[in-house]
């Protein structure tokens, strides 16, 4: 998969003139890139499922975005340190700081969503498209966090993974 990735990439950056349209392709066209989306599709399944379930089930739709949300970190922690990001990291201590990194960083986007659930209970919205809004803007911005804070090459982080073109 990776190669097919790598081709189709050089194809559209030959006929593209364009050099921000290629900058965008270059970083949106990769196998990390790809390998995040598809795993925070499952991610998003598994936050949206839990919180559909239990919303039905009768809880309250913010103690719902809450248990969801556990559920889906502990899914996407495990899914970006090995497939997407590909992490080196290893003993307890290092993968314990590494996932309270990635932790803390879902809890800050939880929040997010916690507020804008907020505003859509509030003004008597929709609370399913506010989840999907919200759950949107979520995977924008733990990919930077991510790529930026938790998964990268800082000297002491343990992380020496190899970056891919």
């Amino acid at each position: 998969m990776k190669e097919s990735i790598i081709k189709f990439r050089a194809f559209l950056l030959r006929h593209i003139k364009n050099k921000t349209l290629q900058t965008l392709i270059w970083g949106l066209i990769s196998h990390e890139m790809i390998s995040y989306m598809l795993f925070g599709l499952g991610t998003c399944i598994v936050d949206y499922v839990v919180f559909s379930s239990l919303t039905k089930a009768g809880l309250f739709s913010i103690i719902s975005n809450i248990i969801s949300t556990v559920c889906a970190i502990i899914f996407a922690y495990t899914t970006n340190k090995l497939w997407v990001f590909k992490s080196k990291t290893s003993g307890f201590f290092e993968v314990l700081q590494e996932f309270m990194r990635f932790a803390n960083a879902r809890i800050a986007t939880l929040l997010m969503t916690t507020a804008i659930l907020a505003v859509a209970e509030a003004i008597d919205a929709n609370e399913y498209y506010a989840k999907l809004i919200a759950m949107i803007l979520t995977i924008i911005f733990n990919y930077i966090l991510s790529k930026l804070f938790i998964f990268n090459k800082r000297k002491g982080t343990g992380n020496v993974h190899k970056k891919t073109k």
